[in-house]
């Protein structure tokens, strides 16, 4: 099957999100199970071109604003996969340092040449090379007019027309409002679908992928159902309403070999589901770098988050006043986000030094060394497509105190974690309370837990095996109704 991918992120390049995880990680997965996989990528000025062996391999010309846009392609592998970067200025230039703008109505038009661009090289590369795009598998708003330009302009295209289109949804808040300006600029022909017209969402990026694609998918089965509703769907439930049909979750993975707790130089000694007696020397080690009370007798509560609202901080940190107030314990939070919610963190941490450890920072060897030193951890989210979190904290054997929505619910069971529906800090705190009885008043069922646990299987062979037949299922329908 020859599938390419395009979205605004992925690693190893670039990461704001767990976007560019699934993107990365997918990519090579479906690679070793033999299927043609390209990736197409903005060449954001942020991305370090020598550390990763980029190099300009193509440059063309493309119908642009009245003009014509001259397009850059760099080139590298990532695992085996063929990796394009394009960029053309004032779109994605080296001197960039960010990878989203501040500014959504920028990064609308920018997303949309970057679309263009794509789609345009993919022609261009397939005619040099003779092979076609089976399916285009594209990511949240920043891609979301890829149906609609293979629907609109490459209609009669002999490559490109052939190709099914599967868009995922990471996230529904955000959704690129203003497109309709941006295509009149760029000399783009007008969205004409007729449910977009009648639920006046032209002018929505989202909500154009959604209509124009064959399929849609996003990151958990119980993300898809929520999303439907009006709670979830952030204006756009009743579109998905109506391509319900064509609506499924997958669950996300993590990269196994990547988060391994018998193979890390994060962890100071090896364990796994057998040997889980050495894992207390990881719990050490993070009250010694964060210099809290090295106490084997005190259960460690931990948290690696994002400090904006969806993540639930506003309900996490008055629980945490409440609780360390009284309960015997220790709590570790490691983060960035918003002003308010990093000043209210950091004044919690002040606090309590005693007993709490706040780091405003993105540390990536430090959050492993809390999955694996951490005996809770936690993900209050008000909403959550899939998250990783909670699946490297089970697989270091950290058991999860969760909010139950989402992928959330779809990973945590009561045997193993936590869960709590209400999203407040009552809920939050009675909770944290079961599961601290627990640790202190039953320590074998405790370690059944770890152990159940550290045995859950989150690679991503089963969630690429899934993704496969979508993609099968998805190109039948395009050419059912295409002929």
């Amino acid at each position: 099957m020859n599938i390419v991918f395009a979205a605004a992120e992925s690693v190893p390049f670039t990461k704001v999100g767990g976007l560019a995880d699934v993107v990365g990680t997918l990519t090579v997965e479906l690679h070793r199970m033999g299927h043609r996989v390209k990736l197409l990528l903005p060449h954001h000025g942020a991305i370090d071109d020598e550390r990763h062996g980029i190099e300009q391999i193509d440059s063309f010309k493309m119908p642009w604003h009245g003009g014509e846009a001259e397009v850059s392609v760099g080139h590298t592998t990532s695992s085996g996969v063929p990796v394009y970067l394009l960029r053309c200025w004032p779109y994605f230039t080296p001197g960039e340092t960010f990878v989203y703008s501040d500014d959504e109505g920028i990064d609308v038009g920018r997303f949309l040449f970057f679309s263009s661009a794509a789609l345009a090289f993919t022609s261009r590369l397939a005619n040099e090379e003779h092979w076609q795009p089976d399916l285009f598998h594209v990511h949240d708003w920043h891609t979301g007019l890829i149906p609609y330009l293979l629907r609109r302009v490459y209609y009669a295209d002999d490559v490109l027309s052939r190709a099914a289109v599967l868009l995922t949804i990471h996230n529904m808040k955000y959704q690129g409002w203003g497109v309709g300006w941006h295509l009149h600029e760029a000399g783009l022909p007008p969205v004409d679908h007729s449910l977009l017209h009648a639920m006046d969402k032209t002018n929505n990026s989202l909500a154009v992928g959604l209509a124009y694609s064959t399929a849609l998918n996003t990151v958990s089965p119980r993300y898809a159902q929520e999303i439907k509703e009006e709670s979830g769907g952030y204006g756009l439930d009743g579109l998905l309403e109506a391509r319900q049909a064509h609506l499924s979750g997958i669950l996300n993975g993590i990269d196994t070999d990547r988060w391994n707790p018998t193979d890390s130089d994060a962890v100071p000694e090896p364990f796994d589901g057998a040997t889980l007696e050495a894992r207390a020397a990881s719990k050490r080690a993070l009250q010694e770098r964060l210099r809290l009370p090295v106490r084997d007798d005190l259960p460690i509560i931990g948290t690696v988050i994002r400090l904006v609202d969806q993540k639930g901080p506003g309900i996490l940190v008055p629980a945490m006043w409440r609780l360390l107030r009284h309960a015997h314990m220790q709590f570790v939070l490691l983060g960035t986000g918003f002003y308010h919610h990093e000043n209210a963190a950091w004044k919690l941490g002040d606090a309590f030094r005693e007993k709490a450890r706040v780091v405003l920072a993105f540390d990536e060897e430090l959050a492993e060394l809390i999955y694996a030193g951490s005996d809770m951890f936690l993900m209050p989210s008000l909403f959550e497509p899939c998250g990783i979190g909670q699946m490297i904290a089970m697989r270091y054997g950290s058991i999860p105190i969760v909010r139950e929505v989402g992928g959330l619910a779809d990973t945590v069971t009561p045997d193993i974690g936590f869960l709590f529906r209400d999203f407040n800090p009552g809920a939050l705190e009675w909770t944290i309370g079961q599961a601290l009885h627990a640790w202190y008043n039953d320590p074998d069922g405790w370690r059944e837990r770890q152990e159940l646990a550290m045995a859950r299987d989150f690679g991503w062979r089963r969630s690429a095996e899934q993704y496969v037949s979508l993609y099968q299922d998805t190109i039948d329908i395009h050419r059912r109704y295409t002929g």
